[in-house]
Parts: structure tokens; sequence; C-alpha cells
């Protein structure tokens, strides 16, 4: 069994990327000879430097494959010649509509060999240009051999686009045990009385992650708790092309002096400083800034969307009911005054926030490890191969 993975050198490490450096990672640990494929756009700037790639190079072997414009026929050719220098023991694994329709083209709908896609979840815009993005997408993952899903709203929803159950494998993607903090450093924020009870998001600044009903959010914080017990703030880590937009929304609101603006942190920094995690994403997949808030003992207010409410277990409305096995709230899309009352309910009593934390990072450590994600992949890959 060889398996090749080809995507597209975004130059940047978010979710997708980092899930996927996960997977190489455990595969080359296993002994499973891996090999990254990177399609690399003209339309970027080569000589600027490639986080990605360079995260790749450190585990396994890395191509660069150049691409002119959306679809490019020399590529179809190198990945196409590549596999089949490995047939009949090979796999190509894509990830993202680029690199899955050059799959495809390479693979002539997975007749030479088996293409196996994760998707790692699409923004469901109005734009047109998304939508051909989508539409593209779908065509090609229609003609992949597996298509792999993260969580069971993706599921389903390519279920209700007709996808056939055989076709789709749902795999979670697993938390390594390693990134989980000690106790006694988890728990240093919340022994911290002088410490500024802070809310934070972490990801890109972008559209679907919806930073504007966070800050709403926070102006209506603002107003409740204008006697409140301890001062309180807000930390927006990441970057992103809405960064500027943030920072005006935020005086405008008179949230500026509240506001910090991190720009890109490590999550272990992030954490040390926030109590809870804001995901009021428009639409997610299963993001890891939910399990690593889980792994430092961290509630998550998050919105009802993708595959978030399978990750958090909400409270019950009535704050007089107990929820011993909660992780957090859900609350509508787009809803800020549901997300300020439950910021509110959160600094009113940061030991319901503590004690929330505690059964969010007990549920994460009770998830399935890391070896199953890989074994469950590298059943899937076997099952698609001849026999040896």
């Amino acid at each position: 069994m060889k398996v090749r993975f080809l995507m597209q050198d975004t130059r940047a490490l978010y979710g997708a990327e980092r899930a996927t450096l996960r997977l190489v990672s455990g595969l080359a640990a296993a002994g499973v000879p891996v090999r990254v494929l990177l399609l690399d756009e003209a339309r970027l700037d080569s000589s600027a430097p490639s986080p990605l790639a360079d995260a790749f190079r450190a585990i396994a072997p890395v191509e660069t494959i150049p691409v002119a414009g959306r679809l490019s026929r020399a590529a179809v050719r190198r990945i196409r010649d590549l596999l089949l220098a490995d047939a009949p023991r090979a796999i190509l694994h894509s990830t993202g509509y680029k690199a899955d329709v050059h799959a495809v083209l390479a693979s002539r709908s997975s007749t030479l060999f088996p293409v196996v896609s994760t998707v790692h979840g699409w923004l469901f815009r109005r734009d047109i240009k998304e939508r051909l993005f989508l539409a593209a997408n779908l065509w090609a993952l229609r003609r992949c051999s597996r298509v792999v899903v993260l969580s069971a709203f993706y599921e389903n929803y390519l279920r209700r686009r007709g996808f056939s159950p055989l076709q789709l494998a749902r795999i979670p993607t697993a938390y390594p045990p390693d990134a989980v903090p000690p106790a006694d450093a988890a728990d240093a924020l919340w022994r911290d009385p002088d410490a500024p009870f802070t809310y934070g998001m972490l990801g890109r600044l972008s559209d679907e992650k919806d930073h504007d009903t966070f800050l709403r959010a926070a102006a209506r914080l603002a107003r409740l708790a204008a006697a409140a017990p301890r001062p309180w703030r807000l930390l927006v880590a990441g970057d992103g092309p809405l960064r500027d937009r943030i920072a005006r929304r935020a005086a405008r609101l008179g949230l500026a002096d509240r506001t910090t603006l991190a720009g890109v942190m490590d999550p272990a920094d992030f954490f040390r400083r926030t109590n809870v995690l804001v995901q009021c994403s428009r639409v997610e997949n299963q993001p890891v800034s939910v399990m690593q808030a889980m792994a430092w003992a961290r509630p998550v207010l998050a919105t009802r969307a993708g595959g978030l409410p399978e990750w958090v277990v909400p409270h019950p409305d009535d704050p007089t009911v107990p929820a011993p096995d909660a992780t957090g709230w859900l609350v509508p899309v787009g809803d800020a005054r549901a997300l300020a009352d439950a910021m509110h309910r959160c600094l009113l009593s940061p030991s319901l926030a503590r004690a929330t934390g505690l059964s969010a990072r007990a549920r994460l450590l009770a998830a399935p490890p890391p070896s199953a994600m890989l074994q469950a992949h590298i059943g899937l890959y076997a099952a698609l191969l001849p026999p040896p």
C-alpha cells in the first residue's frame, strides 16, 4: 500500500491542512509509504514561504506540481504518471475542490487507480463563484472511490445530494493526546482571581466565522453586566481579510478598550488567557479550535451550525436544571441576544463555567484516540486495493 496525498498549497495552516498533516504523520509513523503532492498555483507568489509545504516536508517526501489557472492538463498528466508508476498498490487521497477535480481527471473517474477524498466543508454562500466551486467539487466527489466526512452534518448533506451510503465513510478527526495540557496547567486561569474574564475567538478572520455576532453580543453584554463582579475582555486570535473591519466594528460598538486583535497565536498561549471559547460560525464542520478548548477545560459557546452540535452538549434553558454532562451552550446562528445571555451566565457564575469546561475535557479524553482514526483510514485504503 502506497498513499499519495494531493492538495493545493494554500501557504497556510488552517483546520483542513492541520488535519491532513496529522493523518500523513500518523500513516508515516505506522510504516505506510506516503508522499505529498502540492498544487502550486501560478497566481500565487512561488517565492513566498509556505508553512504548509515546510510542515509536510518534515514528515514525508513532497513534490510541487505547478498549476496555471483553475485547471492544468500538465498537472493531470503528472499526477497520473506518478500514481501509475506505483500501481496497482497506490491510493490517491485528495482534499479540496481543485485537488479533487485534478485527482478525478488523472484517475479517469477512479478507473485507473482509487481516489479517496476528505470533505472539510464548504461555505454555502450565495456568491456565484462559490456555487460554481461547490458544483465542481460535487461533480468530482461523485467520481471518487470513497468520500470521507468528518461529521454527521456533511454525511447527511451528501446523502441528500444523492450520494450512496456505501460511498461515504464517516471518520471524525481525533485529538492527539500529547496536545492535551496537564490538568494543573488547564486549571491555572480559573485559579487566578485577578485575571479578567476573557471570551475568545480563535480562527481565520473571515465572513463565515461571523465575528460581527460576537461583537454585537459583547456590546449587549456590556449593558447586561454594567456592574459585573469582575472585569471582562475579548480576545480575537487569527488573521484574515476581515481584520480591519473587525477592528472598526469593535470601535463603533464601544468595545475597542475591551478587544485585543492578537493576530496568529499559538493555541496554548490563546487558551492560557481565555476562559470561554466562542464559536459563532455560520457554517462549520469539525473545528479543531473546539477540541482545543475542550482539552484546556474551557466551555464552548457555539452556534447550531454544521458539526458543532455533535461536540457541544448544551446546558438546558432552565438554569435550575442540573446538567453535569454539558460542555457549553448552543445558540441560533446570528443570534447576538442568545449569545450575550450565555456569555452573561458564564460571567456571573465562573464556577459554572469552570465545571462546564471540566466536563468538556472529560468528554474529549473519552473520545476515540488518533489510533482509531488512523486504522479506519488504513482499512478504507485496503478495501479499495487488490489483494497483495
